[in-house]
This record gives structure tokens, sequence and C-alpha cells, in this order.
């Protein structure tokens, strides 16, 4: 841009520029302007600015250099020519100056000063606009053209509007564009152009609010970045936003499931050098009704307190810690508000509302700090949850042969047992036992499930007759329980479901046991339980209604939750829990509604299977008896010895023994049907020892085992069938025949 038809003898320009942009370029060309015009240029400056000027000047085809040495340009100091050598002296100065110019044969003087050394001077606003009116009277008489540059960022938007009006000539940048006034002689009028010059400096200072907001929330986020709860962030947060402004109090209150705390305590409130009687009068303030932060920050921003013009309790806290302002922010993410901070000031000279647009926009950065930290700990939280029940899998999987193998001897002998025996009474007790013996089995396969997920054989279940069987089990709990505290607990069972549903009969005991015994525990003064069944739009809905002791919605929220117990010590929070994860698997729903000291109701909803459907297990099967010669191999002697009865009372012939050597030099001497032998034994495993046996004769093998571990498939080359301990008659039948029907068939 060409700026010789603007630059004039006797002329004053204000040259507005920021700390992004100096205009270098149009210093450049004033100093061009004046060499060309035979005059003396000075240039007053803190900054380093010879090589931005060497650019410049160099593009105007003119040695910066050169210029300095020959004293056609001076480069001093604005702090030193305005400070120490008396700003009330500088007009006289710039006289002097202007004079000593024409006297070594310029046509006058040309200077360039910078205004930052005002800012760090104890000159106010009002000096400043004195001293550059007084500056007016020397252009009108001395050959002297100037620029006076002023930083907007430095001086603010007030300032400089009001040196505009005293000075009219100015020149500002916008981007890479350059605005020139001068007089009337602008492509707007004077007033116009003030209008023009006013819109840019507010632009401006929003732009520097945010760019403010920007750099504070950045290192914010720095800060804040590495610290491990939501105390640490909000207390680091308020420690460096009062540190940063002239607020020498703060705190922050936390809502409650986004609603008022009913406890200021240090749960929800983080402190910055605060006393506790004024968050006692704050809380009392809320509590007395006349102050709903929720209500009055879904309408404002932020709300300003000054001491002077307020009465009551406020005031006199106020008035005692020596507050002369204080402001509340909401912090808030979307239409949620978190919580509120607030900060006070004794500063007489500070201002909340110059701030407070920063402060609101820094706190909703904090609630959306705060709604990220806490998705953060859910997911944290979940991934530790999935953590301890991969842990769990890994810690039974290690006892589960154990369990197992204490187990298959007492549900063999059982059912034995149960064989020989015609006492009815007594047969219906050895039922009972047998049935949670298997259920017993299947808990331990299914906490096994935690880390390793199984396909599930699924049958159809009669709900009603598991649901009596459940109550079966537990009588023996609440009849002594009430015996016990002499308060009886009545059991009804309205049962009115037809059809099945889909599942396993295990999984649904336990179900209902879980649940029943949950209810009964809430009722350690006795009580009401209540059973019903029905059919309902396709599904089997079962109630279990209690006269307990209720929950809190806080509770029901968890109650199906991973290690959640209200039992201390006496649960470990796994009941529920794995109830939630059978009705899921069985495409079901449930439900709870609960009231305190009301009692609780369980809702589970399951889809029906119409009462025709065949069921596989029920069916007896028509083959005829086959009686097999079978070889049991356990290290475990019990275990071996129970096998090999279990196997005797189904009419086959069995041998069992504890060694896989022994065991191979008695097949290699007689002919075995099948061969049943167990994952773990002490010389090799049960996969390497079916190997040993398929290579003495093609007999089939049956693996037993209380965890299959990572048996993978080069293992199961040399295994005909697998079954996993313990194992009912019935299942041990039906996989003899499979394998000795498999063998016939080949």
């Amino acid at each position: 841009m060409n700026f010789d038809k603007y630059f004039q003898r006797g002329v004053r320009y204000t040259l507005i520029n920021t700390d992004d942009d100096y205009a270098y370029d149009v210093i450049a060309a004033f100093i061009s302007w004046g060499i060309r015009n035979n005059r003396k240029c000075y240039y007053f400056v803190d900054r380093d600015v010879l090589t931005s000027l060497d650019f410049y000047l160099r593009q105007a085809n003119m040695d910066m250099i050169e210029l300095i040495a020959s004293n056609k340009l001076i480069v001093q100091s604005s702090q030193i020519f305005f400070e120490n050598n008396n700003v009330n002296s500088a007009y006289q100065n710039i006289k002097d100056m202007a004079k000593d110019a024409v006297m070594d044969g310029y046509d006058g003087i040309a200077i360039i000063s910078d205004r930052e050394a005002f800012c760090h001077s104890d000159y106010d606003e009002e000096f400043l606009y004195n001293y550059e009116k007084e500056l007016n009277d020397i252009f009108e008489k001395y050959p002297v053209s100037a620029i006076s540059c002023y930083n907007i960022d430095k001086f603010g938007v007030d300032a400089l509007f009001a040196i505009t009006h005293l000075n009219p000539n100015f020149i500002y940048k916008n981007n890479d564009e350059v605005y020139v006034h001068i007089n009337d002689e602008g492509f707007f009028t004077k007033e116009e152009t003030l209008g023009i010059v006013q819109e840019f400096l507010k632009k401006r200072e929003k732009v520097i609010r945010e760019n403010k907001v920007y750099k504070f929330i950045s290192k914010l986020s720095g800060e804040l970045s590495y610290k491990k709860d939501e105390g640490e962030i909000l207390e680091t947060a308020l420690n460096i936003i009062c540190s940063s402004i002239s607020a020498n109090r703060g705190f922050v209150v936390l809502f409650e499931n986004n609603d008022l705390p009913k406890d200021f305590n240090s749960d929800y409130v983080i402190s910055y050098n605060i006393n506790d009687d004024i968050v006692n009068t704050y809380k009392q303030h809320i509590e007395g009704g006349t102050y709903n932060p929720k209500v009055t920050f879904s309408k404002l921003n932020c709300l300003v307190y000054h001491t002077k013009d307020i009465s009551g309790p406020i005031k006199d806290v106020m008035q005692k810690n020596n507050i002369l302002s204080c402001i509340t922010i909401p912090i808030k993410f979307d239409d949620d508000i978190l919580g509120c901070m607030w900060l006070s000031s004794q500063d007489k000279y500070f201002s909340f509302e110059d701030s407070s647009e920063f402060l609101y926009m820094v706190c909703q950065t904090i609630g959306k700090m705060l709604v990220e930290y806490r998705r953060y700990k859910k997911i944290q939280d979940s991934l530790i949850q999935s953590r301890k029940m991969q842990a769990l899998g890994e810690l039974t999987g290690g006892i589960a042969h154990e369990f197992n193998n204490i187990l298959t001897p007492i549900l063999g002998y059982i059912q034995i047992l149960k064989n020989n025996i015609d006492d009815p009474i007594l047969n219906r007790y050895i039922e009972l036992i047998e049935e949670s013996a298997k259920d017993g089995a299947k808990i331990v396969k299914r906490i096994q499930e935690f880390s390793k997920q199984k396909h599930k054989e699924k049958e159809l279940c009669d709900i009603n007759r598991i649901i009596i069987q459940s109550v079966e089990i537990t009588k023996p709990k609440w009849t002594y329980e009430s015996q016990i505290s002499k308060k009886s607990i009545d059991v009804k069972l309205d049962l009115k479901a037809k059809g099945f549903v889909e599942g396993t009969a295990t999984e649904l005991r336990e179900v209902f046991v879980n649940i029943i015994s949950n209810a009964i525990d809430a009722m350690p003064n006795g009580g009401f339980l209540s059973i019903e069944s029905f059919n309902k739009k396709g599904n089997i809905v079962v109630k279990i209604k209690d006269t307990g002791v209720g929950m809190t919605e806080e509770v029901k929220e968890k109650i199906f939750e991973p290690f959640f117990t209200t039992k201390n010590e006496r649960g470990n929070g796994l009941g529920l829990s794995i109830v939630y994860s059978i009705i899921e698997e069985m495409n079901g729903h449930i439900d709870v509604s609960s009231q305190v000291n009301e009692g609780t109701e369980f809702e589970i909803k399951l889809p029906a299977k119409g009462a025709g459907l065949s069921r596989e297990h029920l069916n007896e099967s028509c083959e005829e008896k086959q009686i097999y010669k079978i070889l049991v191999i356990d290290d475990q002697e019990p275990v071996a010895v129970a096998v090999s009865e279990m196997l005797k009372s189904l009419g086959h012939d069995s041998v069992y023994v504890v060694d896989d050597r022994e065991a191979l030099e008695l097949i290699e001497k007689y002919d075995f049907d099948a061969v049943m032998c167990d994952l773990a034994m002490p010389n090799c495993t049960g996969a390497e020892l079916s190997e040993k046996i398929k290579q003495k004769k093609d007999i089939p093998v049956v693996l037993m085992t209380g965890w299959l571990g990572n048996l993978n498939d080069s293992d199961k080359k040399y295994i005909d069938d697998i079954i996993q301990k313990p194992f009912s008659i019935e299942e041990l039948k039906d996989t003899i025949q499979r394998i000795c029907k498999n063998k016939v068939g080949k």
C-alpha cells in the first residue's frame, strides 16, 4: 500500500497494533516517507525491532544500517526518552529535536514513539490523555510528523477509543488490510471511521479475551491431566483460578445426582483459603430458600455481589472477612449443572464483572473435564471389574478340579443309594441332597465361566416345578431362622404359569434360591413371602415379593453389579450378578421395585415355550440295554472308586486304577470297550495318556475333568468324548452309550 498521500508534515497518527502484529511494515513505510522527504527519523522503542525493520526497509530499497550510521535514523529506548528525561519535558525535547534537525539541513523530523513504556510506569490513563492532548500544539507549530504506537493488548479498548477521539488521524490493521484515516480525507466521515475503529477494537478485545481463556485452559488442562480423582481436579483448578485473578478465597460445591447436596461436607465442597463461617452462611442461604443455584443459573451465567450493595447475614460475613465483592459461577455441561464455584476479592480495583465471561468459559471447561473424568472413571471401574472377574475365573480354575473331585463321589454314591432305598420319605430327602449336589457342581462351573464362556445345552424347564424345588431347598433356612428369632416367615405360592422356558434347570434353581435367600435375609423380624407365576403376552412371568426392609434407590441401582453387597462379610456380591446374567442369557428380563421399610419385589419375564413341545430329557431310551467293560483311571482313589461303582450300578463291568502305567498294562492284557481317564494324572496328562492308549488299541476314551483349562485341538485328537466332573449317573449313562454305539457303528 502506498502511504505517501497520507503521511503529511505536521500530522500525528495513532497506530493501533497488537502483540501478534506490531505493524513494522507501516513503520518502515513511514520512515521511508520521512527519508525521501528530507526528514530526520527517530524511533523510540524498547523491543528488538532491527531485524523486522530491516526486512521491510529493504523492500523500500533502503539500507537500515546505512541510515543509522549516517544519523538519518535514530533508534533509542522509549523508556529513557519518556521517563529518564522526565515526561513533562518531552514537549521541549521534541521542539529541540525539530530545531536541531532544521539546523542540520533537514526539513523537519519524523518520530515513531512506542507507548508501551507507559504500561510499565505509574502513569494512569488520565495522565496519558492529557499528555497526548498537549502534544497536538507542537505539531501545529513545528515541522514534526509522528506515529504514536498503541498496543491494544496492553492498553485495552476504552483507553484507545478515548485517544482516537482526541487524535482522529489513525492507522490500524485488520489481518493484512491497513486502514488509514486523516481528518476527513478518508473514505468515511470522521464519525463513521470512529465507529469502524470502535468495532475493530471490540472484536480485537474479544479475540484477546478468548485467547486468554484458551491459554488459561491449556495451562489448566496440563495441570489437571495427571490428577487421580475428582477432588484433586477441582482443588487444582480452584487454586489456579484464584492465583490467576484477584480472588483471595474460593470454594466449589458439587451437586449430588444433579441436585444440591444434602450435606455440605468434604465430599461435596472443595475450598481455597476459606473459613467455615463463609461456607455455613452460603449453606444457610440455600437451605433458607432465598437462593437456589439450580434455578438461578438456569437463567444467568453468573451472580456478582458487592458488599456495599447487600444486607443480612451474607453482608456480615463478607465484612468480617474483609470481602469487597464475590461471584458465583455454575459448573455446567450442556444443560446439566454439576456444581458451582464461589470466589471473593479484597481488591477495590478488581471487578468480577470484567472477568465474569472469562470465568464462565473456564467453569464450562471444568464441567467438560468433570464429565470426561467421570466417563473415564466408569470405563476404568468397568475394566477393573472385568479384571476381577478374570482373576476370579483363574483362581477358581485352579481349585475347581479339587472341588469337583469331592462332589463326584458324593453325587455318585447318592445316586447309587437312591436306587437301593424304597422308603419314600428317605428317597425324597436323597433327591433334595442330589439336586443340591448337582446345583453345587454347576455353580462351580458357572464361576469358571466368568473367565471362559462355554456352550450350554439348553432344555425345556418346568418353571413351576423349579420354584417348588427352590422353596424346598431354602426351607431349612427360613424355618430355622424363624425358630431362632421367634419371628415367623410365611411363604405363599400361587403358580399358574403354563408351558416351559428354555434354559437349564440348575441355573433357574440358582436364580430362585438366590432371590428367596435374599428375601429371607431382608426379613429379620419375620414377614411374608409370596411367589406367583402366570402367562402374559408370550412370556412366563414370576413375581417374588417380600415385606422386608427394602432398598434405597442408590442400592437398587447397584444390586446387579458384580461384588456389590450390603451384607458385609456375609456376602460376596456375586449372587444377583449371576442371577442377572442367567436371565439375560435366557433372553429374559429381570426388574426390581423397592421402598425402604416396605419390602422388595422382583419380576422375572422369560419367553414361554408351548406345553405340547417334547423334551428330550423326558424321553426314555428304547434301545436295548448293553453291558460294557470299562476301565476307570483317576489318581484320586475316592473318585475312581465312585465312578466305577456308578458304572456297576448301570450294569456295566468296571475296573479302576490310580496309576497310568498300571492302566497301560491292563489295556495290553484285557479287551476293554471303553476307558474313562482323568485329565490331570501325575506322570502325564489325560490327553497324552489317551494318545498312548490309542497307539496300543483302538478303544474309545472319555476324558473326565473338573476344569478344561486350555485344552487345544491337538489334545482332543485322541479323545472321543469329554465329561465334566461332577456328573450324574444319567450323564454317565448317556456318555457310555454314545461312545460305545459310535464304536459299533465304525
